[in-house]
C-alpha cells in the first residue's frame, strides 16, 4: 500500500508543478493535415498558407499563449489564422496533449 502511494505522488507531483510554475511554455510542432476543401481553396488562390502546429497545455496556457507563440513562428508579415485543434500524443508529449494548428496569412495591407 504504501508503495502504490509513493507511485501516485510520483506521477502527480510533476503535474501538480508544472501547473503552478508555467514551466511547459507552448512550442512549435507538425501541423495537422489539411483537409480537402482547404487544399482546394488554397490551389484556386494560388500557394498555400504555411501552416504551423502548437502543443501546448490546456489548463496552464491562455490563448494569448499559444497564439503568441504561433505569431513566432509564422514570422513577420504574416498573422496566424487559427484552423483546427486536437488532442495528439503523437506529435505532443503528455503534459502539452493539445495541439493548435495555425494557417500563417499575409497581414492586410
Amino acid at each position: 500500500m504504501m508503495r502504490l502511494s509513493q507511485s501516485l505522488a510520483a506521477l502527480l507531483l510533476p503535474l501538480a508543478l508544472a501547473r503552478c510554475s508555467g514551466m511547459l511554455p507552448p512550442y512549435e510542432t507538425v501541423p495537422l493535415a489539411p483537409t480537402k476543401p482547404e487544399q482546394q481553396a488554397a490551389t484556386a488562390a494560388g500557394t498555400p498558407p504555411t501552416r504551423i502546429g502548437v502543443c501546448y497545455n490546456a489548463l496552464t496556457t491562455t490563448a494569448a499563449q499559444v497564439r503568441a507563440a504561433a505569431a513566432q513562428s509564422c514570422g513577420p508579415g504574416t498573422v496566424p489564422l487559427a484552423v483546427e485543434r486536437d488532442l495528439s500524443l503523437m506529435n505532443c508529449p503528455l503534459l502539452q496533449p493539445a495541439r493548435a494548428t495555425f494557417a500563417c496569412m499575409a497581414k492586410a495591407p
